[in-house]
């Protein structure tokens, strides 16, 4: 008898350690601290789902030239399935991604970790600036998850789902998902063990595969970042409905190899590169000429020279620039975040395109006063900091008095 209680036992343990969501502990969703951190979201965020609008309804306010994709900053969430309280949060990409776009965001920032004793399946992570997990145990089991159970093909379903739903007002409006990865394994960009890391990370993308940018009908060429300064100056109307991948991974290891479908390569499904010229952050390689996306922290913003200011102002006007406190579970304060997005167009002032909300965080409702995106999840950059889509020069007929023949070019004849 005293054989088969404990049989019974290891089973429990066994399935509990090891990927089996038992019943008696995925019972988290009775918990009253839970029950009370989706009532406290709601009442935080629900004023600002109604009247909101889709951005071709403020394009006309701009020059035809000034419409790109580049001049607007866009409101986003990071940790948009962590509902908090700050320590011991809960996950819940249901609820999480629903609020995010009630609230009106259009970019989703995904923290991915490498997790040692999960390989290769990576994970979503929440963590402080130490690198301490956030997460409340009892809702983020099993802690190594095969794709069947990815939490990040699940918040990708989510995000599919709701930005596009017709209950969506904004749903017309490009979404855009930032894979922003801390870590992953050891090796080479071209290694078996990294490859695979980030072939995970594609099939989590699947339920965007009809969103993805690919070949446009205008002849842009986006996959594999080929043409990231063209995904820049287009007018960001002609993304309407279309999803764009931007990820701080060297993911060119998937062009020297044969081994991965497309479906796996992360490389073919990544429309922009975020570099650094400064402060690394994660896996963010550093780059400082010939980039078109960055990732950065604030706080290099904050401690430019005029010189150094000047110049990085003319580089963001046509660089994709994204912001992310290096203290991950503490909002950007509204006075910094207001500074390096230059909302008040100086001329010599670099102008970042987003600093992500954290749900969680009261402090992050500054983003959505009537002077940032209460109503739009995204807003044109003063007219100083626009970048001027060179026009389109067509030449003129030649004048009759050119040659002999009326000014026209004749082709060859034969006799």
């Amino acid at each position: 008898m005293y054989v088969l209680l404990l049989g019974v036992l290891l089973l429990f343990v066994i399935g509990f350690y090891f990927g089996k969501e038992w019943e008696p502990f995925a019972n988290y969703k009775s918990d009253d601290a839970y029950t009370k951190q989706i009532q406290l979201l709601h009442d935080r965020y629900e004023p600002y789902s109604s009247g909101k609008a889709p951005i071709r309804d403020l394009v006309t306010d701009l020059e035809d030239s000034e419409r790109c994709f580049i001049n607007y900053y866009a409101l986003g969430v990071r940790f948009p399935s962590y509902l908090g309280p700050t320590m011991n949060g809960y996950m819940d990409a249901d609820i999480g991604v629903q609020t995010a776009v009630q609230a009106g965001s259009r970019v989703f920032v995904l923290d991915i970790d490498y997790v040692d004793d999960c390989t290769p399946y990576p994970t979503l992570a929440v963590t402080d600036k130490q690198g301490k997990n956030m997460i409340a145990p009892s809702s983020n089991l099993p802690l190594c998850k095969s794709d069947s159970q990815s939490p990040l093909f699940d918040i990708c379903s989510k995000i599919n789902f709701y930005a596009f739903s017709d209950g969506c007002s904004q749903r017309e409006d490009p979404v855009i998902i930032v894979l922003y990865f801390k870590r992953q394994p050891p090796g080479s960009y071209q290694s078996k063990a990294v490859l695979d890391y980030f072939a995970a990370v594609a099939r989590a993308l699947a339920p965007f595969q009809d969103r993805l940018l690919t070949n446009e009908l205008d002849g842009g060429t986006f996959y594999r970042q080929k043409q990231e300064g063209r995904l820049l100056i287009n007018n960001i109307t002609e993304y309407n409905g279309k999803v764009l991948v931007f990820s701080n991974a060297n993911t060119s290891g998937f062009r020297q190899s044969q081994a991965y479908p497309l479906s796996e390569d992360l490389d073919y499904m990544t429309h922009l590169r975020l570099h650094t010229g400064m402060t690394a952050m994660g896996v963010t390689e550093k780059e400082s000429n010939g980039i078109f996306g960055a990732l950065q922290p604030p706080e290099d913003f904050m401690q430019l020279s005029s010189v150094q200011a000047a110049t990085l102002a003319e580089q963001t006007k046509l660089r994709w620039t994204i912001c992310l406190g290096q203290d991950p579970m503490n909002m950007v304060p509204e006075k910094i975040c207001t500074t390096v997005m230059n909302s008040k167009g100086l001329v010599d002032v670099p102008a970042v395109n987003c600093v992500p909300a954290l749900l969680f965080d009261p402090t992050s409702t500054y983003l959505f006063s009537d002077s940032l995106f209460k109503k739009y999840g995204f807003l044109p950059k003063p007219k100083a900091v626009r970048y001027q889509k060179p026009p389109i020069v067509t030449p003129s007929k030649p004048s009759k008095t050119t040659d002999a023949k009326g000014g026209a070019l004749q082709g060859p004849t034969f006799l």
